[in-house]
């Protein structure tokens, strides 16, 4: 197969971007491709988002009062992100095969209507086998089709289920033209599962206007003040849902072995409390309420849940930690050392030479609360090993990872594909 080609086509086609959820609803690979939509378009494509709602319980209060007026299966009136047309279908409160058979099927309505049909479809976020029908009649209607593989999975508990599924993720992998991947080491999952279609491997891309160091300490003080966190105290930050995969209990204990030696450091969590929402975290959830007493100053323990201004949070902060077990390629951890802020991270799957050298873009740090403490404790030791660990950092991502070159690659796999249609 050839591969993605930087020059780009001045011929404008037609991308849609489909995922059962998207903006306002958190995620982070959403997130991802919603930052790359204003680019998409100065690049020659014409974009639209086809999208469906998500479970009630992700949703606001004002979103239900908003949503909950439509029939389930219903298009709600044409609405805009970032100017990109947002076409979204009511889906129910369930989970299975009667919520992905009426996106699916309102997919096809939506690309059987002229003004609307895309050339091109970039799917994100979970796809099953149960879409194999799709796949298989957009196939038949000339449109091509992408996904985006963004996260390791996770490990099969039993052998012969997991031989099931694989053939079932062979099949519906297989109706695709193309699988992105963003780095080599899903590239290579991909591969290991008897997948023959071709995966194209393109970085996420940070933007570097958006995500950048402070100019001076006044630019994040109102920030910091709003959480109780003084100019002279140290803020450690982690972005994710708090759930067990995100490490979030093993963060929190290990910087609560430190509370009380390290009395001006803080610790903000941002991101939607997963430990709350889920039902089946019930036990995490005490875990970390009890860590939290333990270390003797909950005070200094934040919980932001979701924000729009992670880009200010992440210059206003001192020190980024990602203890993960499973993850692609995180957008997390380039925000902050686009930021200019020393980063700690634990082996996860899934981690590749992309996010830069370990010992001296980031510290790794073994998946334990000791072994985070113990870097911890390094970086709150030393401020010119922070200084010294954030620059490098800085200076890989804004070398290699800049937002441009994955759009250039995206871009260009686009046009290829659309100019290419069977």
């Amino acid at each position: 197969m050839p591969a993605v080609t930087d020059r780009l086509s001045e011929t404008s086609h037609r991308l849609c971007l489909a995922s059962p959820v998207f903006f306002p609803t958190y995620g982070g690979s959403l997130l991802r491709f919603k930052s790359y939509l204003p680019g998409l378009i100065q690049r020659g494509l014409d974009v639209r988002v086809y999208t469906g709602t998500p479970h009630n319980k992700e949703m606001s209060a004002e979103e239900a009062r908003q949503w909950d007026s439509y029939p389930v299966g219903e298009f709600m009136p044409l609405s805009t992100v970032d100017d990109v047309p947002v076409h979204r279908v009511r889906l129910p409160d369930t989970k299975g095969k009667a919520r992905t058979g009426i996106f699916n099927d309102r997919m096809l309505e939506f690309c059987d209507t002229p003004e609307y049909r895309p050339d091109v479809i970039q799917m994100v976020g979970p796809l099953k086998p149960r879409s194999i029908p799709l796949l298989k009649q957009l196939r038949e209607r000339g449109i091509r089709t992408l996904y985006a593989v963004t996260v390791a999975p996770p490990k099969p508990a039993k052998r012969k289920w997991y031989s099931r599924s694989q053939r079932r993720e062979v099949e519906l992998f297989e109706q695709l033209d193309c699988i992105v991947t963003n780095n080599e080491p899903l590239k290579t999952f991909v591969r290991e599962m008897g997948i023959r279609t071709r995966v194209e491997v393109i970085p996420n891309g940070i933007d570097l206007t958006r995500f950048r160091p402070a100019e001076n300490p006044g630019e994040t003080q109102a920030l910091r003040q709003s959480l109780g966190i003084s100019a002279t105290d140290i803020m450690i930050t982690t972005v994710g849902g708090v759930m067990p995969r995100k490490g979030s209990d093993l963060l929190i204990e290990a910087w609560a072995t430190l509370a009380q030696a390290y009395p001006n450091t803080h610790l903000v969590l941002v991101g939607p409390r997963k430990d709350i929402d889920q039902p089946g975290l019930k036990l995490f959830r005490r875990r970390l309420e009890s860590l939290i007493k333990q270390s003797g100053a909950p005070e200094r323990v934040h919980f932001t849940g979701l924000i729009d201004n992670v880009d200010t949070l992440a210059r206003a902060s001192d020190i980024f930690v990602l203890p993960s077990e499973r993850e692609g390629m995180p957008n997390s951890v380039l925000e902050a050392m686009a930021s200019r802020v020393p980063v700690i991270i634990t082996p996860f799957t899934g981690l590749s030479s992309d996010l830069g050298t370990a010992g001296t873009h980031y510290l790794l740090s073994e998946r334990t609360a000791p072994a985070l403490s113990e870097h911890l404790k390094k970086l709150l030791d030393s401020v010119e090993y922070r200084t010294t660990l954030a620059r490098s950092g800085y200076d890989w991502v804004s070398n290699t990872l800049g937002l441009d070159k994955s759009l250039d690659r995206y871009a260009g796999l686009y046009h290829e594909l659309a100019s290419n249609r069977g």
